[in-house]
């Protein structure tokens, strides 16, 4: 029971994350337009690895551990304080390589200085923890209160392309203030405690093995932003960024899942309940591969009726690059079950960075040549082929140790209904206009699509059926 109330309050705080965009991005779009937002997103993107460098793999390499130990408080107090201390290392360490980049750089060092500021912000986050000992209710209230007033601030002081910096500084106070927050309940949960012996550096392998595969992975998410703005196409990189934004801002609700799973399974590791493992993770494919699939053939469906609308006619070439873009749901859903569900918690480091590499060596092979001759569209090209890349690999190394019988009995199911959705969705399109027709669409959408299923007696229905009779 306590699983699925995790994952209610998970997946409605990134439910809560979507809906935000949706009311924040059009105003954006037409106050800030493609050229200033492209700037943002070429000195986020930048800024972004020093903030990676600065976590260092310890988020997921934390909420592993202290599910590990979560049920003594004394192992629990002194891991706490180790990986604290371990973080204001490496985050002191990033910073000051990030001080000498924007020292040396000529353009846009003032965003890169509002930017700066989540990078200091890590030494304050220890949502890992909540995380790990499956205290959701404390991370997505906190949440929540954050992300309404950062929205009340953004419609307050971002009135013209001029306030670029007031809306870089919004974004990073926002971070910063919403670790600062969690530190009261370290109180209650009885962690500040007299430890004499605290050895931080005992975690550097095992943050390492974990902020290895991070720091590739964004070799094929994070670099092409970066291309782009470096490359000077900065408006392509704005196009690129919306599509990429909406298409992972979506893949938050699909991987909450996974959030509420990894200290599950952990735990469920640390007793050696294999066959209870193997159940949870085809449970979990079973889900991700029958809403990936859905969202893909939706956003296919949608977006030339809908990028528009939503952002604007000065963002039409997002509306091709979308469609790119939302195909790698469906290998990322698949990835995010094997790799965080199972690689992580199971510590098989070594197989997820393998798969990692692969995707990110692609990446940089083709990004450079597709982002010349096509710009965002190359970059999504890109990306496509490297996330496929990266969920095959994982496939392939896991096949000897992951079974899921009769899945792709299922598969062909959930593209069934996804194809008899579009047609409606196409229908719909030709007979409404404006935003009804995509509200008509999506409940439309989403109730052919679950009764195909139910006509084709899928298993996620069965599951969900189960579920509401519990």
């Amino acid at each position: 029971m306590r699983f699925v109330k995790n994952y209610i309050y998970n997946s409605s705080y990134q439910l809560f994350l979507i809906l935000i965009p949706i009311v924040t991005l059009p105003y954006l779009a037409r106050t800030l337009g493609p050229e200033y937002l492209g700037i943002n997103s070429y000195t986020y993107s930048v800024t972004y690895y020093f903030t990676l460098l600065a976590v260092l793999g310890t988020t997921t390499y934390a909420q592993r551990e202290v599910a590990y130990v979560r049920d003594n408080l004394a192992k629990l107090s002194r891991l706490f304080w180790e990986v604290e201390l371990l973080s204001i290392f490496t985050t002191l360490f990033s910073y000051l390589l990030l001080v000498l980049v924007i020292l040396f750089s000529s353009q846009y060092s003032i965003f890169f200085w509002a930017y700066s500021i989540t990078v200091l912000a890590n030494v304050l986050d220890i949502s890992w923890l909540f995380i790990g000992i499956e205290k959701f209710s404390v991370l997505a209230i906190r949440n929540f209160f954050i992300k309404i007033i950062s929205v009340i601030l953004i419609f307050t002081l971002v009135k013209s392309q001029g306030d670029l910096l007031n809306y870089i500084l919004i974004n990073s106070c926002s971070i910063l203030l919403s670790n600062v927050l969690l530190w009261p309940y370290v109180k209650r949960l009885n962690l500040i405690q007299n430890v004499k012996v605290l050895r931080p550096f005992r975690h550097l392998r095992g943050t390492l093995a974990l902020f290895a595969p991070q720091i590739f992975s964004t070799l094929y998410t994070v670099l092409n932003k970066v291309l782009l703005g470096y490359m000077g196409k900065i408006k392509e990189g704005s196009y690129f960024d919306n599509a990429d934004k909406i298409v992972r801002l979506t893949f938050t609700l699909l991987s909450s899942l996974s959030t509420v799973l990894m200290p599950v399974i952990a735990n469920e590791v640390a007793k050696r309940n294999t066959k209870n493992i193997n159940r949870i993770l085809r449970q979990s494919m079973v889900f991700s591969l029958c809403m990936s699939i859905a969202v893909f053939f939706g956003f296919f469906g949608l977006s030339n009726r809908l990028i528009p609308l939503f952002l604007g006619q000065n963002f039409n070439p997002v509306k091709y690059i979308l469609k790119v873009q939302a195909f790698i749901l469906i290998p990322m859903s698949v990835a995010n079950v094997v790799g965080s569900q199972y690689l992580v918690p199971l510590k098989k480091s070594r197989q997820l960075n393998i798969s990692i590499i692969a995707g990110s060596i692609i990446n940089i092979l083709v990004s450079i040549p597709l982002i010349n001759f096509w710009g965002a569209k190359g970059a999504s090209y890109a990306v496509l082929l490297s996330e496929t890349l990266v969920t095959s690999v994982q496939l392939w190394m896991v096949r000897n140790d992951l079974k899921f019988p009769g899945i792709w009995k299922e598969i062909f199911k959930y593209i069934v209904a996804a194809l008899v959705m579009l047609e409606i969705i196409v229908l719909i399109q030709n007979i409404i206009d404006g935003w009804l027709s995509i509200a008509v669409c999506v409940v439309m959408g989403a109730g052919v699509y679950f009764s195909v299923l139910f006509i084709l007696r899928a298993e996620v229905i069965k599951m969900g059926m189960l579920l509401i009779r519990k």
